[in-house]
């Protein structure tokens, strides 16, 4: 049966920020949560310069092309009312959230987000459906950038568009870094499970257990039972999972995963948690590591414990920063993704991605702009996810031939391969010849196994992934995409087809 190649999806082009918010289609769209409803695919984003206050929502039709609907919290002309403390059962019913991180600029000189004038800013929500039938808002407010002073939430609606109010406060954290960060809540269920993971950076990333009726604290603990020391650090604050610079943690259940052992197929049920290392605005990159129990450890390929420090760390490195060659727009800074699984079951990474295109046409002085990225993962023959670089495009993973990878550019490819390092990796030549040899920029040697396996050794390591169909944007052009994870540095190998060799 012939390839099935995705058609061009003719993606908006990117632009940087207009005073029009509703015009921002995929940009401007930062730390990025998905939910499926009724055909239809929602974005939920983190508060934007530009934006009315409360988290934006975008839709989609094809996980392509998004549209700008509003905010998920009412709060126009919401401030006086909060500064006043009536924002009770009203605006969103935020009030204790707001009580909690509210910050004067006299406490810290810049980068306030709660404030004392009633305004707001939301940071990195999640959106499911609830088993009460209601939408559930997961959100998370700081009183400033850089500081522990949070909270976490939950709020509820009858539709995932909006006129969220809030049911209760799950987790708070004070300033001074003696405890988690209380931001970046993402939910999952497992097993008849519920649970939370959240944190940033400091002390890391934890996970408390949820109630699955209510999508409160299964405990029911608050934090007048940890300051009063009637609950202990661990059973406020939950499992430490992840240490360091890390933040944007989010955890996939996934059953009956192919592993190829002993040259014999077996499943395996996986937890997998991918997060994001290091600073947001230089060297954000995405790292994943699994475990068999929700509360881990979660480890990588080489059986370490997830932690990041000085920018860098253990876990696989799935995407940093990088660039196709002849592509004029790089990718910067990918990271703060979400693990979603459609309907349809497409495994898709949503993330946020920055690029300095605008700045190189001298067109910026600034790269702050975060678009709305997707990309397809599977698993590769050991059970790791491997994700497809490119954006994105509505292509479906199958069987592939190695006389189909060979054929599509005579075996020339362009490589990137990632390491421990921070800057931009630029893609290099290499040519995969019908001898099982590798030459070009990476030599040594591959093979094709299973109906879609790779297997290439080069460097020292092997690198194990799939082969899928891909739209490759730069060329312009469908074609094939190798996507690995290597045995022994955790790095990923991501490969495009080409012809201009």
């Amino acid at each position: 049966m012939a390839l099935k190649y995705p058609r061009n999806p003719r993606f908006n082009p990117l632009q940087m920020r207009t005073p029009d918010c509703a015009s921002w289609q995929e940009g401007c769209a930062h730390d990025p949560s998905l939910l499926e409803w009724e055909g239809k695919y929602y974005a939920f984003s983190t508060d934007t310069f530009g934006a009315p206050s409360g988290y934006q929502i975008r839709v989609s039709d094809d996980l392509i092309h998004w549209e700008y609907l509003g905010s998920a919290f009412d709060l126009e002309g919401a401030a006086p009312q909060y500064r006043a403390g009536k924002g009770r059962g009203q605006c969103g019913n935020l009030q204790d959230a707001y009580d909690w991180c509210v910050t004067s600029t006299r406490e810290v000189g810049y980068g306030v987000c709660t404030r004392t004038d009633g305004s707001m800013a939301f940071w990195a929500p999640h959106c499911v459906r609830g088993t009460d039938g209601k939408f559930w808002l997961y959100f998370c407010l700081t009183g400033y950038f850089g500081g522990s002073k949070s909270c976490i939430g939950l709020a509820k609606s009858d539709t995932p568009t909006g006129g969220f109010q809030c049911v209760g406060l799950i987790l708070q954290t004070p300033p001074g870094w003696r405890t988690p960060n209380a931001i970046d809540p993402q939910f999952f269920t497992a097993e008849g499970r519920s649970f939370l993971i959240y944190g940033s950076y400091g002390l890391g990333l934890y996970l408390i257990e949820l109630d699955p009726a209510t999508g409160l604290r299964k405990d029911g603990l608050t934090y007048a039972d940890f300051s009063e020391k009637r609950a202990s650090f661990s059973e406020y604050y939950g499992t430490h999972l992840v240490s360091g610079s890390v933040e944007g943690g989010v955890i996939s259940y996934e059953k009956g995963v192919p592993v190829l052992q002993n040259g014999k197929w077996t499943k395996k049920n996986y937890y997998y948690l991918m997060c994001s290392y290091g600073s947001l605005s230089s060297v954000y990159n995405m790292r994943c590591g699994r475990s068999e129990r929700p509360e881990g450890p979660y480890v990588d390929v080489n059986g370490n414990e997830l932690v990041c420090s000085t920018d860098i760390g253990t876990g696989n490195k799935m995407l940093g920063s990088f660039r196709w060659e002849d592509d004029p727009v790089d990718a910067f800074c990918p990271g703060h993704n979400d693990m979603f699984t459609t309907s349809r079951g497409v495994h898709l990474i949503s993330y946020h991605c920055r690029t300095n295109y605008f700045i190189e046409k001298a067109l910026s002085r600034s790269n702050n702009f975060h678009y709305l990225y997707l990309g397809q993962y599977t698993f590769n023959s050991d059970g790791w996810p491997v994700m497809n670089a490119n954006r994105y495009a509505g292509e479906e993973i199958q069987p592939v031939t190695a006389e189909e990878l060979l054929n599509i550019s005579a075996g020339k490819f362009e490589a990137v391969l990632f390491t421990q390092g921070t800057s931009t990796v630029e893609a290099k030549r290499v040519v995969l010849h019908a001898d099982g040899t590798l030459d070009g920029a990476f030599k040594g040697s591959w093979k094709m196994y299973g109906d879609r396996y790779i297997s290439i050794e080069t460097g020292g390591d092997t690198y194990l992934g799939v082969v899928m169909p891909a739209w490759l944007n730069a060329q312009n052009a469908a074609g094939l995409t190798v996507t690995a994870m290597g045995k022994t540095t955790g790095m990923a190998l991501h490969m495009n087809s080409t012809n201009r060799i």
